[in-house]
Parts: C-alpha cells; structure tokens; sequence
C-alpha cells in the first residue's frame, strides 16, 4: 500500500547556534526552514552544512561537518580567536 503525504504534516531543518554577543551570547534555534516532504529537508540540510554563514565567528577559517545521525549534523567552525559549532537537524512539526 502506498503512504500518502499527509498535507498538514510540514518537514522542517532546524539551524541551532551560538546567537547574540558578549554577556547575551546562548545557544538556540535561529532559523526554521520549512519543507513539504522529508526528503525535500534533508537535501535542504545538507546543503545547509556547506552553504550557512552562521552568526559566529565572524571570520570563519573553514569548516568540517559531521553526521551525527540520520538526520543531524554538526558543523565545527574554526575563526580567528575562538572556535564555534552549529547543529542542523531535520524534523517534523508535530
């Protein structure tokens, strides 16, 4: 039997990083894309781990990206005084 996508269902890829500056510097979500199917997201996802600017560090010096699972990366990025990650992930809005 064929499963048919559920049109209320909606794929998301999820961008988690270190956000604001100095003492208001945390880690949180700090985009949410939105896809109509899983496979549209995860294609989204990877292209995220070699394309996204995250907010830090400001001049990045590369990158090396990890999958961590089946639908999650992170992403080490090395910048002139500090290093950084962000994680990408692929989820469904519930």
């Amino acid at each position: 039997m064929e499963r048919v996508q559920d049109p209320v269902t909606k794929w998301c890829v999820l961008i988690e990083e270190t956000i604001g500056r100095g003492e208001s510097q945390r880690w949180g979500v700090s985009e949410i894309r939105k896809f109509d199917t899983r496979d549209e997201a995860l294609a989204a996802a990877e292209q995220v781990t070699r394309d996204y600017q995250p907010q830090h560090p400001t001049f990045a010096k590369g990158r090396d990206v990890y999958q961590v699972g089946a639908d999650s990366w992170i992403v080490w990025v090395p910048g002139a005084t500090r290093e950084y990650h962000f994680r990408i992930s692929v989820g469904k809005q519930v």
